[in-house]
């Protein structure tokens, strides 16, 4: 396995960590792409920040495993503030539309 492979590996533990702690911490999905749009910010600011040497790589990934998480949440959950729900995710369990 290269080195590629293996961080891919410990990105995808932590994305599925990132999605179990968001789901508890915010068990519903209105506002979901409100809630990407932020992560996507803040990936933003922590890359210009890295580049110019003011954040570690460390905080750059992190950031990263967020928007990956919300964006999986949006493809699985939907966002109940646009109407729009996956059918079978966490939202039509709980019956919404």
């Amino acid at each position: 396995m290269n080195g590629l492979e293996v961080l891919d590996l410990e990105v995808d533990a932590r994305i599925k960590a990132e999605l179990a702690y968001a789901r508890k911490k915010f068990p519903h999905n209105t506002h979901m792409l409100a809630a990407l749009t932020e992560e996507v910010g803040e990936l933003a600011k922590a890359l210009l920040e890295h580049h110019r040497g003011e954040l570690p790589r460390e905080d750059v990934l992190s950031e990263a495993v967020q928007v990956a998480a919300m964006a999986i949440r949006v493809a699985t959950e939907g966002d109940a503030s646009f109407n729009y729900r996956m059918p079978g995710g966490a939202a039509d369990a709980r019956g919404a539309r």
